[in-house]
């Protein structure tokens, strides 16, 4: 079975994505299910909706059985809509911003059919907190 995770996150200026490095971390611990650092993306200083896509296509070409996708806050304009959104699905919300850009809801819910139809599964997660992030560099 091949996993893949792909890590997406930003931080205001001056803080680091502390979720988004203690979640890669996990993720090639023991517990995490040893996921080889090459099976993981990781985005610090977010993405853009056109480079998800190119990483999820990548996916599917590669015809990963797993591939679990993160959305972590990073600025405080966004934290409660993420907050939000985390609790029930996108509900309202249209968008999550990603380091200033906007994923749109209808792009991930088809890529999570194509993957479907594929005979894998993308699961995304959401998370939104203050803890989220420490002071220092980010990534």
């Amino acid at each position: 079975m091949s996993r893949y995770a792909v890590l997406c996150g930003s931080a205001p200026k001056g803080f680091c994505q502390k979720k988004l490095d203690d979640t890669l971390n996990f993720l090639e611990s023991e517990a995490g299910g040893s996921l080889k650092r090459r099976c993981i993306a990781s985005f610090p200083d977010g993405i853009t909706e056109l480079s998800l896509e190119s990483v999820l296509n990548d996916l599917i070409d590669k015809e990963a059985d797993e591939v679990s996708l993160y959305f972590f806050a990073m600025d405080e304009s966004d934290l409660s809509a993420l907050s939000e959104y985390e609790a029930v699905g996108f509900g309202k919300f249209e968008v999550v911003k990603i380091g200033g850009e906007e994923i749109r809801k209808e792009i991930i819910e088809y890529y999570q059919e194509l993957f479907k139809n594929s005979g894998s599964s993308l699961n995304v997660f959401y998370e939104a907190s203050p803890d989220l992030f420490c002071t220092g560099a980010a990534g």
